[in-house]
């Protein structure tokens, strides 16, 4: 099962590029990257940094620990809004708005195992990954950034995967309300879907979960299960959890949730079964991310990465009052 740390670093300042740096390092040591992956790291958390300073004026880099069966990696997440840039142009050696060499966004290409990044007038997002071992092939692209509220130490929202060669099952959960209260909640569903994997499909983990949530305050989840073989979407909800498939072409679906609340009232636990269609992409979310956005709004975004995605979501959908997480799922 895939559960992965995630931390946002604010870049106003030189400072802020440095302690960056130091924490990127301590992603490395808990991927255990060897040395020269570890380097890649370093060397993309400082392009990426300098250029939120020198470009953007601001923005955010997240940082997440990256599992995926037995492998491990560090995932480099920027994002601004600042004015936008031409991409292509901008991962030429030698281009540069701002008088320096113009090595940046390119070495940072270079050094990655996995890169892509979109741009627009609403600023830019960049994801950069790193595995140890080298680039990972296999399985579909998940992307996420699951983040508490400002000021609080603690993330009331979680998520997991369980991959597996034909499929990948997903738990997304909001703890109710936020703080140490609402984060006991969701990790107690995320210990208890870990135990999950021999059930049947999300209706039974739902119940499953719901049991194991009755001694917390409760929470809102769904659980989405993938199968590449028979090529279908299978979905159960308790409360207030976006779900959306999108496909080019095609009009987005919402996935129905049931009222309630996990753990204490939910009165009708239902699946859904529904077709994945080609260069389908699926976004589930918490009531952190407001619901009115489209993928459509975006020239070109539906084909981004996964993390690409969810970056852009985080930056322009996140409630200001509330933990906010948002995951992404396609194949690549």
């Amino acid at each position: 099962m895939e559960v992965t740390v995630q931390q946002r670093i604010v870049i106003e300042d030189d400072s802020h590029v440095g302690e960056a740096r130091r924490t990127a390092a301590s992603f490395s040591r808990l991927a255990s990257l060897s040395e020269a992956d570890a380097g890649r790291v370093a060397i993309i958390v400082n392009e990426l940094g300098t250029n939120l300073r020198k470009h953007a004026k601001s923005g955010e880099l997240l940082l997440r620990d990256l599992r995926y069966g037995q492998r491990a990696g560090v995932e480099m997440l920027s994002i601004d809004r600042g004015p936008g840039m031409n991409v292509d142009m901008a991962l030429r050696d030698g281009h540069s708005t701002s008088g320096t060499r113009g090595e940046g966004l390119g070495a940072v290409q270079r050094q990655a195992h996995e890169f892509d990044a979109f741009s627009g007038s609403g600023g830019s997002v960049i994801v950069a990954r790193v595995w140890g071992g080298g680039p990972r092939r296999d399985g579909v692209a998940v992307g996420a950034v699951s983040l508490p509220l400002p000021g609080e130490g603690q993330c009331g929202d979680a998520w997991a995967v369980q991959p597996s060669t034909s499929s990948i099952r997903l738990l997304v959960v909001d703890g109710l309300g936020h703080g140490p209260i609402a984060a006991r909640a969701a990790s107690v569903a995320v210990e208890a879907f870990a135990a999950t994997d021999r059930l049947p499909g999300p209706e039974a983990v739902v119940h499953a979960l719901h049991a194991a949530l009755r001694p917390t305050r409760g929470a809102a989840l769904a659980v989405t299960e993938l199968d590449l073989i028979s090529r279908s979407v299978r979905f159960s909800g308790v409360g207030n959890i976006g779900a959306t498939l999108e496909s080019a072409g095609q009009k987005a679906r919402g996935l129905l949730s049931h009222n309630g609340i996990a753990g204490h009232e939910a009165r009708r636990i239902q699946e859904f079964t529904v077709p994945w269609p080609a260069k389908g992409v699926l976004v589930v979310h918490s009531d952190g991310i407001q619901t009115q956005w489209k993928l459509e709004a975006y020239s070109g975004l539906q084909a981004r990465h996964a993390s690409v995605i969810a970056g852009v979501l985080y930056r322009d959908f996140r409630r200001k009052g509330d933990d906010a997480t948002v995951v992404v799922i396609k194949e690549p």
